[in-house]
């Protein structure tokens, strides 16, 4: 699946890529050829009309752009599979594309004002449609992007080593697809090949994420494990325990870490064993309700893995290396959003 999904949108997006690439050379061409000879939009013979229409185009395009972006890239979860050189590639094309449109409605054709019925009309369409696409993706920034304050926060060191992609993250539901454990997050391996998996994809060993190793991510006391259900099957999800092997500690102040999907047999700390931060816990399976191997956290209010009365809490890491759509920084205290790529 992933793979399929791999060829597709990587393909769909440099096609993409090509597109816009195409209408900056036909824009460009018409500039310095001037073929499409333009007068400022400021100039008495261009009227209200066209004056505002070109400002809205450029307001819209200018608000467009990162809310395409974060559509795109935050919100839609299969484009995680999108290899790097084609996600990099598009937002690069289409923020040059964005540039020259914004600077180009500084300005109007002549062969637009003196143009056909069709033409004017088209050019309207364009606005509209600008428009009406920042009013539908702007909400789904605006809603998923709020965090909880630090203060709110419990805080945790990465509980994995190397790099790692974050599925479903966020407070929104619109990032994160844990309905029942609100703020959770599911992560996974990402290979030096920008990847999840390699080989034919046919096997729990063929994913990065497989018989990776978890860390204590605060000091605590371990109050329930289960470490005895199968995990090495892909495509047998158990509905019955859909946390599969898991591990829940407490860490204090009525907050328990919940780690769920291990290996079968890996989990090496027992019921109140205390943990110091970074001590190995056991390694990632599929085991439970799992597609493909990953690691499922959150942080609740009960020591047992009984839903009834579960409450999750929001958590923070102290300190990682965090790449949101396409740059790498450094951050303390920050939490993941879904597609997030981030290391230790």
């Amino acid at each position: 699946m992933f793979k399929q999904f791999e060829i597709i949108l990587t393909t769909a997006f440099m096609a993409l890529s090509a597109v816009f690439l195409f209408l900056i050379i036909c824009r460009l061409r018409s500039i310095f050829f001037k073929r499409d000879m333009r007068v400022s939009i400021f100039a008495k013979k261009v009227g209200v009309f066209n004056r505002v229409a070109k400002l809205l185009l450029a307001i819209a395009i200018f608000f467009m752009v990162p809310s395409i972006i974060y559509f795109f890239f935050i919100v839609m979860l299969p484009t995680s599979v999108i290899r790097p050189y084609a996600k990099t590639l598009f937002c690069i094309i289409f923020s040059a594309w964005s540039l020259l449109e914004i600077f180009l409605c500084a300005s109007i054709s002549e062969k637009l004002l003196k143009g056909s019925l069709f033409r004017r009309s088209a050019f309207l369409i364009s606005v509209i449609f600008c428009i009406a696409l920042v009013v539908y993706l702007s909400p789904f920034l605006i809603k998923s992007l709020p965090y909880p304050a630090e203060e709110e926060c419990v805080l945790l060191e990465i509980p994995v080593r190397g790099t790692w992609l974050a599925g479903h993250a966020g407070a929104s539901d619109i990032t994160n697809g844990h309905l029942i454990n609100h703020y959770a997050i599911d992560i996974l391996k990402v290979g030096s090949d920008g990847r999840f998996f390699k080989g034919r994809e046919k096997s729990v060993t063929d994913f990065y994420s497989y018989n990776e190793p978890v860390y204590a991510p605060a000091d605590g006391r371990v109050v329930e494990v289960v470490d005895g259900l199968d995990s090495d099957i892909l495509g047998n999800q158990d509905i019955d325990n859909p946390a599969g092997n898991y591990v829940i500690f407490n860490i204090g102040n009525g907050k328990y870490v919940y780690f769920a999907h291990f290996k079968k047999g890996s989990i090496i700390v027992e019921k109140d064993q205390f943990l110091k931060t970074g001590e190995f816990i056991g390694r990632i399976g599929n085991s439970g309700y799992s597609t493909h191997p990953h690691l499922h956290m959150h942080v609740q209010n009960k020591a047992t893995s009984d839903r009834e009365g579960r409450i999750t809490y929001p958590f923070r890491f102290h300190k990682m290396f965090r790449k949101r759509v396409l740059f790498w920084t450094e951050v303390c205290n920050g939490y993941l959003l879904r597609n997030d790529i981030f290391s230790d």
